[in-house]
């Protein structure tokens, strides 16, 4: 068995490359190769090339959702291969939903040894998502974060706490229809266009936000969730909720904020708009969102049972 480890010397707020590699050096596992990454979509070349190999492949992406998610892509389609998640990025939303406790995938010792889950995976046109898809508010505020990291002495947390209230004042309304399995869901009585909405397998993204409380990681259904435009003052007093997974059964809530589940999703918007996938952001025309149930091999640090 090969046990590659990709380090994103650029994931997180530090470079956290050394230590994970003292890390794994002094695990003396056989088979081990280290590789580096060091710009985008390396992971999934790097993937791909170990994993055509043909050799039973475990693959630990270091680095946060995005790093995960390209290796992903890389590792599609052969069953030769396991991915694991090693927490280090800025967000690490998606190890929150996985079976485990979510400090043991720091844990090299117990994610090495740990056994295999085959979790689904969401497929937005031609790209595939691990955790969640996104579009509104959430995607511009992502990408306005981006773009405030570039600033000198401008940290990651500070740089998105910044965004969100740079994309408070004008990146709120959005005009998106959704449609479930082919059924239009308009937009709850009382207004006129839509906030944010969120495709998941898993419950938790943005750093840590339960805004779909009810997915599950192998259950073969999209689980959506949509909050149309609500005054500012709303949205401040609804965050607490939101940030909790408490919104969608809150009774003042309940009434406005669209839940249910679901095989096909399509958002319709005649143009262009920003979606987010595991974090990464692409612009889409009406993209399509579909489930892939089992479709995808994932390592958890829980001992497998012989």
């Amino acid at each position: 068995m090969t046990h590659l480890f990709l380090l994103n010397a650029f994931a997180g707020t530090k470079d956290s490359t050394p230590e994970l590699k003292t890390q794994i050096e002094k695990l003396s596992l056989p088979g081990t190769v280290i590789e580096y990454t060091g710009g985008k979509d390396d992971a999934t070349a790097i993937a791909r090339r170990y994993a055509e190999k043909g050799d039973e492949l475990r693959v630990y992406a270091c680095g946060g959702d995005g790093t995960a998610n390209e290796a992903m892509h890389g590792l599609l389609g052969f069953d030769n291969a396991a991915l694991g998640v090693v927490p280090v990025g800025t967000g690490n939303d998606y190890v929150r939903s996985l079976p485990g406790k979510t400090e043991d995938f720091l844990n090299l010792k117990k994610l090495t040894e740990g056994s295999v889950v085959t979790v689904d995976l969401l497929k937005c046109n031609d790209r595939y998502a691990l955790n969640v898809i996104s579009v509104g508010y959430d995607c511009e505020v992502a990408d306005r974060a981006q773009k405030n990291k570039r600033r000198p002495m401008m940290s990651g947390p500070l740089a998105y706490k910044l965004a969100i209230v740079q994309c408070l004042m004008t990146k709120r309304k959005h005009t998106f229809t959704p449609y479930a399995d082919g059924r239009r869901i308009p937009v709850a009585e009382g207004f006129q266009t839509q906030m944010l909405a969120v495709a998941a397998k898993g419950k938790y993204y943005g750093g840590g936000i339960k805004a779909t409380p009810y997915a599950e990681i192998d259950d073969g259904l999209i689980d959506f969730m949509a909050i149309p435009t609500v005054p500012i003052t709303y949205f401040a007093w609804l965050m607490g909720s939101f940030t909790r997974g408490e919104h969608i059964d809150h009774p003042k809530a309940k009434r406005f904020i669209l839940h249910e589940k679901c095989s096909e999703l399509r958002l319709d918007n005649h143009g262009d708009i920003k979606v987010g996938i595991d974090g990464e952001m692409f612009v889409m025309k009406n993209p399509k969102i579909t489930v892939v149930p089992k479709a995808f091999r994932v390592i958890v640090p829980i001992p497998k049972i012989e």
